[in-house]
């Protein structure tokens, strides 16, 4: 009897001991803390999960401005940069804004990618109007998120930079009649979030309102509502549109409708 007690006590310590182990091994590794940014690592902290470590990368990226771009360009054209580092020197280039600018073209060089296409057309929304020259280009290509998203960073871009409304709205129309979905319902979106040139862009908006895709529907009602009395004319549109088929549609064509005719009255 008593050794069976004292085999059932050898077992249970084993299974502890061993339940124990799988625990430490399960066990995240503790976060950097921000004393572990020391100069010169900074970069590969930028994404840190410990908001203060992000910071303190941040802060010292700041600090160090345009002595910060050579290491950016390294990151973003060296042959060996892992997807992470290239990721963060991305957003490093959109954090220093115009500052970044002398790494305008390792940048736009990475729009193509399609790892990278969306950081790289952020980066380049933050970095002046020297961008609008790649992402304009960006426009043109054969990859629709790379479209998609270039126009979305012109659209950013024509509020941060400035930029001549003259030099955006078109191609915002021109994404109106593209072959992909995502493009026309990020063009109408942004045609809303600028609410410039009513005249030239409300009844293309309100032709987009018959799109056979839902989203892009929804984003032309919704779109349609920031023009305020610039847009009566598409009353008509947007109560047949508050009708369809789809309750996303109708809701932002009623949303719209009410918008209008608030504006009306003022």
């Amino acid at each position: 009897m008593l050794r069976l007690a004292t085999y059932f006590v050898a077992v249970t310590l084993v299974a502890a001991t061993v339940g124990y182990y799988v625990r430490e091994r399960q066990r995240p590794a503790p976060l950097p803390e921000p004393a572990d940014v020391v100069d010169g690592n900074w970069l590969e902290h930028l994404h840190s999960q410990n908001p203060k470590v992000a910071e303190e990368a941040a802060r010292q990226l700041q600090d160090l401005g345009a002595e910060a771009i050579p290491q950016i360009k390294e990151a973003l054209e060296g042959p060996t940069t892992d997807m992470a580092r290239r990721k963060a020197a991305l957003k490093a280039a959109g954090m220093l804004g115009t500052a970044a600018s002398p790494a305008m073209n390792e940048v736009a060089a990475l729009l193509p990618d399609p790892e990278l296409t969306a950081e790289a057309a952020v980066a380049l929304s933050f970095m002046g109007r020297e961008a609008y020259a790649p992402l304009r280009l960006a426009t043109s290509s054969e990859d629709p998120v790379v479209r998609k998203e270039a126009l979305r960073s012109l659209g950013k871009l024509r509020e941060r930079a400035p930029l001549d409304p003259r030099a955006v709205v078109p191609l915002l129309l021109h994404g109106l009649a593209d072959s992909d979905a995502g493009v026309r319902t990020v063009s109408a979106t942004y045609l809303g979030i600028l609410h410039d040139d009513g005249p030239a862009v409300v009844p293309a908006l309100i032709e987009t309102l018959n799109d056979e895709d839902a989203d892009v529907r929804a984003a032309a009602a919704t779109a349609l509502g920031s023009f305020e009395a610039q847009a009566a004319q598409a009353v008509p549109a947007l109560k047949k549109a508050a009708g369809d088929r789809d309750e996303n549609v109708a809701r932002e064509a009623g949303l719209a409708i009410v918008k209008l005719q608030s504006s009306s009255r003022k």
